[in-house]
């Protein structure tokens, strides 16, 4: 039983038994009760059955596209994260160590990048993860969650789901 099924699959039972008496407030015979209760539950049941189908081709969609990029001949795609930390440094190393060391040896003004509040948000948690995976794989713990917070392993990373 998947994780969905459980999730959804309470419910069934609990919308049924509330309609169940709401339906026997209303004169019915106990066997059209019954058949009302057998077909609202199939109903439940059909309708859960497509929000589970739903939620797997999703899951199979965003399973594909990151195959895709893992398995591309592009490098490049591999170390966007690394990029964005270099490049963050740059701005930090530019707007708090060269900007004030001109400003305080001439009298020339430079202006600093303003660096807005979601920068540092994206930035520190870009690095904040990339540094956690990067120590726990220098500790020799390797497993999927860490190849692909690192980019290390990731041709091997999805073998099962391409091959």
């Amino acid at each position: 039983m998947s994780f969905i099924t459980k999730i959804l699959g309470g419910s069934i039972g609990k919308v049924v038994e509330s309609v169940g008496g709401v339906v026997d407030k209303f004169h019915l015979s106990g066997e059209e009760k019954q058949k009302f209760k057998l077909e609202m539950e199939t109903l439940l049941q059909r309708r859960d059955a497509e929000i589970e189908e739903t939620i797997r081709t999703e899951l199979e969609a965003k399973k594909q596209v990151l195959v895709a990029e893992l398995t591309q001949g592009d490098s490049y795609t591999k170390r966007a994260r690394p990029t964005v930390v270099y490049a963050g440094l740059v701005f930090i190393l530019f707007n708090y160590c060269i900007v004030p060391t001109i400003q305080s040896f001439s009298n020339v003004p430079v202006e600093a990048f303003k660096l807005p509040t979601e920068f540092w948000y994206g930035w520190t948690g870009i690095v904040g993860t990339w540094a956690i995976g990067r120590s726990v794989e220098k500790r020799g713990g390797s497993n999927r969650v860490t190849n692909m917070i690192t980019g290390s392993g990731s041709s091997k990373l999805f073998d099962d789901a391409i091959g």
